[in-house]
């Protein structure tokens, strides 16, 4: 950003287009100039090699940046989410059982899309929850140009659909960390598996991440009890697996995280 110059921000509030339907309030931040390192760019470039056209395509979307506050929907009138990138913050795909539970599906991070899939996925049919503010642009722009088909765009499109698959691998892998593995091992998968999406975005180093998450959002994602959550994470503590401090956590051990998890990371879902 230019010495001397500040962003233009404002406070938007959307107005509901029907009775019923929940009235939030969007912030919506001007930058003066985006930033030449985002996220996204990061975890596009991790994929494949970006040509300097599609590099300042994505840049050109960060001109607008909106938020939606910790514990909002992205979309409270209940529609599938639209097309969107995110910048910061932490989001998670989630359904509510009829006697309130809560199963979350995934988590999506910094670097993210969603809502880009030309056909319809029942992923995007899912409610997303902003599990801290996340900062995000709106992308359906990116998606109809991409719809052309310009051979310019040719890679970020197919980046964009590995990352699309890479999503879906992991939803698999989550099957099996609640099919079949001990609360330690799922634990560990999911640790791990966090720590390598963050790590391509440039978001961590290799054995420490940060862990917006509290224990219960833990316990939804991998079917435990609160308690269980908690037993579970100090027993990894005592053994020396990991450290916690802060909303940090640390990879102790990660040769015996990976043993006792069966976590190998999917190469080729990123090819």
């Amino acid at each position: 950003m230019r010495e001397g110059r500040k962003p233009d921000r404002r406070r938007w509030w959307v107005a509901p287009a029907r009775k019923g339907m929940v009235t939030r309030a969007v912030s919506v931040r001007r930058s003066v100039t985006a930033p030449a390192d985002l996220a996204a760019l990061r975890n596009l470039a991790s994929i494949t090699r970006l040509s300097d056209e599609e590099r300042a395509l994505i840049r050109r979307l960060c001109v607008f940046q909106e938020a939606v506050p910790a514990g909002q929907p992205f979309d409270p009138d209940g529609r599938a989410a639209s097309p969107r990138l995110i910048l910061s913050g932490w989001a998670c795909r989630q359904r509510i059982l009829a006697d309130g539970q809560r199963q979350i599906f995934g988590f999506l991070l910094p670097g993210d899309s969603v809502g880009l899939s030309l056909d319809p996925r029942p992923l995007d049919e899912t409610t997303i929850i902003a599990l801290t503010r996340v900062e995000y642009v709106d992308a359906l722009m990116l998606r109809e140009i991409l719809a052309l088909q310009d051979p310019r765009h040719d890679r970020l499109r197919r980046a964009l659909a590995t990352s699309r698959r890479y999503e879906e691998t992991c939803l698999l892998n989550h099957v099996v960390r609640l099919g079949r593995q001990s609360a330690q091992a799922r634990l560990a998968h999911l640790l791990l598996e966090l720590r390598d999406r963050l790590q391509r975005a440039g978001l961590c180093t290799s054995d420490r991440l940060h862990l917006p998450l509290t224990q219960e959002t833990l316990a939804d994602a991998l079917g435990l009890s609160l308690v269980h959550v908690s037993r579970t994470l100090g027993q990894m503590r005592r053994g020396r697996l990991i450290a916690m401090q802060s909303g940090w956590v640390t990879l102790l051990d990660e040769a015996h995280l990976r043993a006792a998890s069966d976590y190998g990371v999917d190469d080729h879902a990123l090819h």
